[in-house]
């Protein structure tokens, strides 16, 4: 062999070396964003503390707490709270999964975000008004009900 061939043969195995550990890096990290992500849990809490929810990195519900205060209000307010309350626990969540991805892609691990990792909508404090607290119901932006009469609800008018 030439000393051109081998020089030729060294740099290519060195390439092909140099290749083989980017792939390791790649796997081992995209392992790692595994394990992250699959440890994520969004948590939420109402205003006064009264709804508090826990989401895994899916927005999948795991827990859900209510006071005994929770039980005073009027159903239709207490679901908009929880309604709200699991969103901004879903936000939660789905901002720490971006973060994940945000930081391979600094890394060079990926080159651009997946197309399913937009931005977490902004949620606004979600507040419960309960009497004790001596607060009065709290109409909600966008809520056509507020202005037409409570909705029907599928929940007991019975008290808990």
């Amino acid at each position: 062999m030439t000393e051109d061939a081998e020089a030729r043969a060294a740099r290519l195995r060195a390439q092909s070396e140099e290749g083989a550990t980017a792939v390791d890096r790649r796997s081992q990290a995209k392992e790692w964003a595994e394990k992250q992500v699959a440890a994520v849990r969004g948590t939420a809490r109402s205003e006064h503390g009264d709804v508090a929810a826990t989401v895994d990195h899916s927005g999948l519900l795991l827990r859900l707490e209510l006071s005994p205060l929770t039980k005073q209000a009027k159903h239709d307010d207490l679901a908009h709270a929880i309604t709200g309350v699991v969103r901004q626990a879903t936000a939660d969540a789905r901002n720490q999964v971006r973060e994940v991805y945000v930081r391979l892609q600094n890394e060079g691990v990926i080159r651009s975000l997946p197309p399913f990792l937009l931005p977490a909508p902004e949620v606004g404090e979600v507040a419960l008004a309960l009497p004790v607290r001596g607060g009065s119901p709290v109409r909600r932006a966008g809520d056509s009900s507020a202005e037409e009469g409570p909705p029907e609800s599928w929940l007991k008018d019975d008290p808990w």
